[in-house]
């Protein structure tokens, strides 16, 4: 998957770069862009089944369109069932420094946060839901159930 998606990548960026020129930009400009998208396929291996840091959620992570999105795909405890099937993750783009940022609904009040996630490992990713700025916020450490990647509707 990661190397279909840096040939994607690669494509879409020759195609732009030759755009570019054509309309007399210079590589100068693409630069960034191409390092985004690079940087992206990298950090892919945030896709899979993660077990929230409770233990009573399994959240599967995948494509949602043009960006990353998590949907409860299973419950370990009963006061959770009905999660199960809701999409509590969404919008997850790029950022910098190997994260990703979005949105993540919080079942203990029903509201939705801004949030900022990035691997750790192979098997933990850090979650951090905030109101203001990242550094206020507090982290969970969630870990990986399997590598299965999904894409959500």
């Amino acid at each position: 998957m990661k190397k279909q998606m840096i040939v994607v990548a690669s494509l879409l960026m020759s195609v732009w770069s030759a755009q570019a020129q054509q309309a007399g930009l210079s590589d100068y400009y693409l630069a960034p862009v191409e390092a985004q998208i690079q940087e992206a396929a990298k950090q892919e291996p945030v896709t899979g089944t993660w077990l929230t840091q409770s233990g009573i959620l399994e959240v599967d992570i995948g494509h949602c369109g043009g960006a990353l999105c998590g949907k409860v795909s299973k419950t370990l405890d009963a006061s959770a069932a009905a999660a199960l099937g809701r999409t509590i993750m969404e919008g997850f783009t790029p950022g910098k420094s190997g994260t990703w940022s979005g949105k993540i609904f919080n079942r203990a009040d029903g509201q939705m946060y801004t949030c900022q996630m990035r691997m750790l490992s192979p098997t933990e990713l850090e979650v951090t839901p905030y109101k203001d700025k990242p550094e206020d916020g507090r982290s969970q450490v969630w870990t990986r159930v399997s590598n299965t990647v999904t894409a959500h509707k």
